[in-house]
C-alpha cells in the first residue's frame, strides 16, 4: 500500500516541464530564428530586384512595339525626366501604363529610386554613370535604345536589354 501511495505523489510532482527542458526549447528557436531571418531579408531583396528586373523587360518590349508602331525607337529629346519619373508623350500611357519611382522596387537613396534617361551613341553608352536604378538610353535620331537595371548601390548592371 505505501507503494501505490509514493508513486501516486511522484507523479503530481512530475507534471510539467523542467526548467533546462524549456531554456533548451527556447535555445532551439533562437538558433533557428537565427539561421532563417536573414535568408528572408535576402530573398525580400532578391525578389526586389527581380521585381525592377521585370519592369526591365517590360519597358523594353513596349519601346520594340513602339518601334514596329514607328519605324524607330522614341528619340533623346522627346524624354523627359523629372524626380525619377519618365515623360514621353507619344510613349507613356499608349505603350507602357507609368514609368515613376513607385514603379521601382529596390531599397535605395530617394534620389536614385525611379527612371533615368542616358544618351546612347553609335550603340554604346559613353559613360556609365546611371542615376536611377532603371536607366532608358536613346539615340537622338531613334535607331536605338537600351534598358538597364541597376542594383540599389548602382554599381552593378543586373540585367540590360543587350544581352
Amino acid at each position: 500500500m505505501k507503494l501505490v501511495i509514493y508513486q501516486k505523489n511522484r507523479r503530481v510532482n512530475q507534471d510539467g516541464f523542467t526548467l533546462i527542458e524549456i531554456l533548451l526549447v527556447v535555445f532551439i528557436i533562437a538558433v533557428l530564428a537565427a539561421i532563417a531571418l536573414p535568408r528572408l531579408g535576402a530573398s525580400s531583396e532578391t525578389a526586389r530586384e527581380n521585381a525592377d528586373i521585370a519592369t526591365g523587360h517590360q519597358l523594353k518590349s513596349a519601346l520594340d512595339r513602339y518601334q514596329i508602331e514607328n519605324g524607330r525607337y522614341p528619340k533623346i529629346d522627346e524624354a523627359k525626366i523629372k524626380d525619377g519619373k519618365l515623360e514621353m508623350e507619344d510613349f507613356i500611357p499608349q505603350y507602357i501604363s507609368k514609368l515613376d519611382v513607385s514603379t521601382t522596387q529596390q531599397n535605395t537613396d530617394a534620389d536614385n529610386r525611379g527612371f533615368g534617361i542616358g544618351t546612347l551613341e553609335d550603340g554604346l553608352i559613353p559613360e556609365d554613370n546611371p542615376t536611377n536604378l532603371i536607366m532608358l538610353y536613346l539615340t537622338g535620331d531613334g535607331s536605338a535604345a537600351e534598358v538597364r537595371v541597376y542594383n540599389g548601390e548602382l554599381d552593378k548592371v543586373l540585367w540590360s536589354s543587350l544581352n
